[in-house]
């Protein structure tokens, strides 16, 4: 991640020089004067999203220059040369010795730029028959596989933790809500356990988004419509590791933003289950319920008033759910009212989607560590199971009986304050929903093993 000072001063800095010289490789003349302005807003920002791909992009090339290879455009001798030179590359990368500026306008002339001013004529062999338009999306791609790789692995994680804790505390007893007043009985294991299954179902769809979206290979689609090289574009998907080839040539630039967009997608169904779950800790940690006590850990305090305690992160992670819709929408918006092709401001799509990825991911790991410093406070839970919470469960007493349900229901709800539940019975009574996913039967263990099966 590049130093928050250094993006600070390419997003506001002007530039100070009236002229930026220096050669472009996509110039035709010995040198190109472009306006110091003109070039900071088409490259400033942008260059921020690329430094973070540098590796993905390192790889797509080193993978790409075998395919040369293969095709004889370049000899062994030479793949090898560009392959030390990405070598190179990666290990400058990593001792941040290999950082972008504006004039180099992505890290594609980079890494390109390096290649010739270090191996001549063969770093100008690299891009035969590529376009930076079919880079950007292979390095795009690989880029989004790994961050769906570790999203699923963060979502798991905190699906395990809430998963611990629901066992730990399965027939602790609260009330359960509808309106936002009393309805019916319920546990704390089963509305944590709630949460472990909306996790699973968003799992379930950032894999099917990665494994049937995101892996495929653009890469060899050249500008958006091919060349005019027989290349062997399956041999070169095989290599990249990708599930498949991203057929249409057009289409590989059409997809650019949509496929970005469904990732997205994925967030923002993460980021939902994360919000709910955030709104309930809130409420249920208020002083008028103290449903659970807090840990120092995750709270913080007030600046004039002594005696607050603050669950700050999970107000943060109910607004940063906003964030993430709203880049999801600003995705979208880019990529309208478009014709096919490559376009530049495609290039705006980086910045909401990084940060919806940061922000999912940050969330994710600061929920696991709220989840494992809350403590239920039993002793409020069970005096707030209150007569009426059990009307329902009363009414059912009554059709077991022989009463039409109706007629039960009337004859309860007239009857409300005759209710009487002695605090013993809360946890038999509790038990008796055996039904699938009931209060009695939550069926924990086979959300453990669904948690493993998701996990391989």
């Amino acid at each position: 991640m590049p130093n928050p000072k250094a993006i600070k001063k390419i997003i506001t800095d002007k530039p100070k020089n009236k002229k930026t010289i220096k050669k472009k490789i996509w110039y035709k003349k010995k040198v190109v004067e472009l306006d110091p302005l003109v070039e900071h807003y088409n490259s400033g920002e942008d260059i921020i999203y690329d430094q973070q791909m540098i590796p993905n992009d390192v790889f797509g090339s080193r993978m790409y220059a075998r395919l040369l290879q293969k095709h004889k455009i370049i000899n062994k001798k030479e793949l090898k040369t560009l392959e030390k030179g990405l070598d190179e590359i990666l290990e400058l990368y990593e001792h941040g010795k290999f950082n972008l500026k504006v004039e180099d306008e992505d890290s594609h002339t980079k890494i390109e730029d390096y290649l010739i001013k270090k191996y001549g004529a063969v770093g100008k062999k690299i891009h035969t028959a590529r376009s930076r338009n079919d880079q950007v999306l292979v390095m795009t791609r690989l880029f989004l596989k790994d961050k769906c790789t570790c999203m699923k692995k963060l979502a798991l994680k905190l699906a395990k933790d809430l998963l611990k804790v629901a066992k730990k505390y399965e027939m602790v007893p609260m009330p359960g809500y509808t309106h936002m007043q009393k309805a019916m009985p319920t546990t704390v294991g089963t509305w944590l356990a709630s949460f472990v299954e909306s996790l699973l179902d968003d799992v379930r769809l950032l894999n099917a988004i990665r494994n049937e979206i995101v892996d495929q290979n653009p890469l060899g689609s050249g500008a958006g419509y091919g060349s005019p090289f027989d290349f062997d574009r399956d041999w070169l998907s095989k290599q990249l590791g990708f599930k498949r080839t991203q057929n249409n040539a057009i289409y590989c630039q059409n997809s650019r933003g949509k496929i970005e967009g469904q990732v997205l997608e994925a967030c923002v169904q993460i980021m939902l289950t994360l919000n709910k779950l955030a709104c309930d800790l809130l409420f249920y940690t208020t002083q008028e319920f103290h449903f659970f006590d807090i840990s120092e850990a995750i709270a913080t305090g007030s600046s004039i008033m002594p005696q607050k305690k603050n669950l700050d992160c999970a107000e943060l992670i109910r607004g940063r759910t906003a964030t993430v819709i709203s880049c999801k929408n600003e995705l979208s918006m880019n990529i309208i009212n478009k014709i096919s092709g490559y376009h530049r401001d495609g290039q705006e799509i980086k910045r909401p989607l990084f940060l919806g990825l940061r922000y999912t991911e940050t969330s994710l790991e600061v929920m696991s560590v709220i989840i494992k410093n809350i403590k239920p406070v039993k002793k409020v839970l069970y005096k707030s199971m209150t007569p009426d919470l059990f009307a329902a469960h009363k009414a059912f007493e009554l059709l077991k009986k022989g009463m039409p349900f109706r007629d039960a229901y009337i004859e309860v709800g007239a009857n409300l304050d005759k209710i009487k539940v002695d605090p013993k019975e809360v946890e038999k009574m509790l038990k008796e929903s055996t039904h699938q996913g009931g209060t009695g039967n939550l069926g924990l263990e086979k959300l453990e093993k669904e948690i493993k099966n998701l996990s391989k």
